[in-house]
């Protein structure tokens, strides 16, 4: 199963991650840099280019993008103070949260792809090597492990997850969780191989980079890179997705008072956390 991160506001962007803070989203620039950095050595043009773009995509974020956050983030507090999430309203929410990752990335996608039009062969080939080998890497460590050690895994982040947000669970809610775990599809084949075609694409878009169509195919890439999954790997996806979004509601069933009020204040602390990120 892929690492549980669809609920709430987790896929909202990667502006808002799981250490979400004003420190992290104000310092975005340089935190991916960091991140780069493992990829590729940008000279300083590249970096200067680069900064124009994040802060003119920060702009756009803050002034268009958060809102939107904190309305979903409301509707999703109202609908908990009101009663049980159903399965498929869970998926609605996930749903939600997805277009809002979609519109990031038309935004950033054609000046992304222009940034990129002027790296050097060197530079594309170093991000390629470090790409394969971090794809390489995470098969490795996945298959290093018994069925019963990925079972176990998988237990221990839903479980946390839950817990991070609503507080210790009763052992019927472990219960819940135990019955779920072993239902869900291991997709890391599958995901090895679609970040490999991925990689052919890009190799393949790069090969030509002064050609007209170079920008517009690699827009097209940052901008949707599902469309390389296999119907079957997309299938797996959905399959997991489905589950993830009814053992929360089976699981939402079970709060007791102060879990809700637990998941309540992280809602509301998520709320003021955006409210203070746009007034910034």
């Amino acid at each position: 199963m892929k690492k549980a991160k669809f609920p709430i506001v987790v896929l909202f962007s990667f502006l808002l991650s799981a250490c979400s803070s004003s420190f992290v989203y104000n310092n975005i620039d340089w935190l991916l840099y960091w991140y780069v950095d493992d990829y590729i050595d940008l000279s300083a043009d590249q970096e200067s280019a680069l900064d124009e773009r994040i802060a003119s995509w920060q702009s756009w974020h803050r002034s268009t993008e958060l809102e939107r956050y904190q309305i979903q983030l409301k509707s999703l507090r109202a609908k908990l103070n009101s009663g049980i999430l159903t399965g498929e309203q869970w998926l609605s929410e996930f749903d939600e949260a997805q277009q809002h990752l979609n519109r990031f990335r038309t935004k950033i996608a054609p000046e992304l792809a222009g940034i990129a039009q002027k790296l050097s062969t060197e530079q594309v080939e170093g991000l390629l090597t470090s790409w394969h080998k971090k794809i390489q890497e995470r098969q490795s460590q996945f298959e290093k492990r018994t069925e019963k050690e990925r079972l176990t895994r998988r237990e221990k982040r839903l479980t946390e997850f839950v817990e991070d947000n609503v507080g210790k669970l009763s052992q019927q809610q472990n219960n819940v969780i135990k019955q779920y775990a072993p239902t869900f599809i291991s997709i890391s084949s599958e995901q090895t191989a679609y970040q490999t075609r991925l990689q052919d694409v890009v190799r393949d878009i790069f090969a030509n980079p002064d050609s007209l169509e170079f920008k517009q195919q690699l827009t097209q890439v940052i901008r949707n890179p599902d469309q390389f999954k296999t119907s079957s790997y997309q299938e797996k996806l959905d399959h997991n997705v489905r589950l993830y979004a009814h053992m929360l509601a089976e699981l939402n069933r079970t709060f007791t008072q102060k879990q809700k009020l637990k998941l309540d204040a992280k809602l509301e602390e998520w709320i003021n956390l955006t409210e203070d990120l746009i007034s910034d």
